[in-house]
C-alpha cells in the first residue's frame, strides 16, 4: 500500500510539527520510563517496595480518558462545522444581494456599483476582523468620503453595512425603488450582520482553559502510571509503547485545539482567502459586467 504523502503531512503537521511541540514531553516521559525499568530490574530496594500496580487501574483511566477525548474532539469539530455553515451562508447571502442589486437598481444609478464595492469590502473586512487584522486593499474602489469613515472605524464590517444601508435609503428617497424593494435589500444587509455576529460568537467562545489543562494533566498521569502495570510483563518495550500512546493522545488534543479556531491560516482552517476571492469574482461578474 502506497503511503499518501499529503495524509502523512496532515498527520504530522498542524500549527507546526507535532513532534516539535511534543518533544519535551516525549523526552521527559522517556527518561521517567527508562528510570522505572532500570530500578525495577537492578535496584533491590525498589524491588522490595513492589510498586507494580494492577492493570485494571490504567484500564479504568483509559476508559475515562477516552470519553473525555471524544467529548473534546466533538466540541471542537462542532465549532468548526458551525463556522463552515455560517461562511457558506455568507457566500449565499452576498451573491443574493448582488443579484438583487443588479435586478432592482437602475443600470445608471451610481449606488449600484457603490454598494457592490462596499459588499466586496464587507467580505474582506469581515475576514480580516475574524483574524484580528486590518484590510485596506478592498477599499481601493470605495468613494473617498466613505473610505475615510471606514478606515477610522473600530468595527469596519458594521460601518460598511451601515453605509450600504444609507445608500439604499438614498435610492429609495429618489423613488427609484419601491418600499418592498428597499425592504428586501436592507433585509439582506441585515442578514450579513447576523452572520458576522454568529462568526464572532464562534471566534470569541473558546473551550475553557481549565478543561484543556485538566485533559492534558490526565493524559500525562495516564502515560506515567501505565509503565508500573506493564514493566513486569514487557520490560523495555514499555518505552516505545508509552511514547506511542502519548503521541496519539496528545495529537488528538492538539488537533482539537487547531480546528476550534477555524478562521485562521492553519492547514485545517477554513480557506477564508479563497472563499473571499471567489465571492468577489462572483459579485463583479453579476453587477459590474458593464
Amino acid at each position: 500500500m502506497k503511503l499518501d504523502k499529503e495524509s502523512l503531512k496532515l498527520a504530522l503537521v498542524f500549527k507546526g510539527s507535532i513532534v516539535k511541540r511534543l518533544y519535551v514531553g516525549i523526552i521527559v516521559l522517556t527518561l521517567i520510563t527508562c528510570l522505572l525499568i532500570y530500578l525495577h530490574n537492578h535496584n533491590a530496594a525498589y524491588q522490595k517496595l513492589n510498586m507494580t500496580v494492577s492493570g485494571a487501574l490504567p484500564g479504568y483511566m483509559g476508559a475515562a480518558l477516552g470519553l473525555l477525548l471524544v467529548f473534546r474532539n466533538t466540541t471542537a469539530y462542532d465549532k468548526w462545522w458551525e463556522a463552515r455553515k455560517e461562511i457558506g451562508a455568507l457566500v449565499n447571502t452576498a451573491r443574493n444581494l448582488a443579484i438583487t442589486l443588479n435586478g432592482l437598481l437602475p443600470f445608471n444609478t451610481p449606488e449600484r456599483k457603490e454598494v457592490s464595492n462596499l459588499l466586496i469590502a464587507f467580505i474582506f473586512n469581515m475576514k480580516a476582523h475574524l483574524r484580528d487584522e486590518v484590510d485596506t486593499s478592498s477599499l481601493n474602489n470605495i468613494l473617498q468620503t466613505d473610505r475615510i469613515v471606514i478606515e477610522n472605524a473600530q468595527h469596519k464590517p458594521v460601518v460598511i453595512a451601515n453605509i450600504m444601508t444609507q445608500k439604499i435609503e438614498n435610492v429609495w428617497q429618489r423613488k427609484l425603488i419601491s418600499d418592498i424593494q428597499q425592504s428586501l435589500l436592507i433585509e439582506k444587509i441585515h442578514s450579513l450582520i447576523d452572520i458576522l455576529g454568529k462568526c464572532e460568537r464562534i471566534k470569541n467562545t473558546p473551550i475553557p482553559m481549565a478543561y484543556m489543562h485538566l485533559l492534558k494533566f490526565l493524559i500525562n498521569m495516564y502515560v506515567i502510571i501505565l509503565p508500573f502495570s506493564l514493566v513486569h510483563e514487557i520490560g523495555w518495550l514499555c518505552v516505545p509503547l508509552v511514547i506511542l500512546l502519548y503521541y496519539i493522545l496528545m495529537s488528538i488534543v492538539l488537533t482539537a485545539e487547531e480546528i476550534e479556531e477555524p478562521f485562521g491560516y492553519d492547514r485545517n482552517d477554513l480557506q477564508m482567502d479563497k472563499i473571499a476571492l471567489n465571492v468577489k469574482n462572483n459579485i463583479e461578474e453579476i453587477v459590474m459586467h458593464d
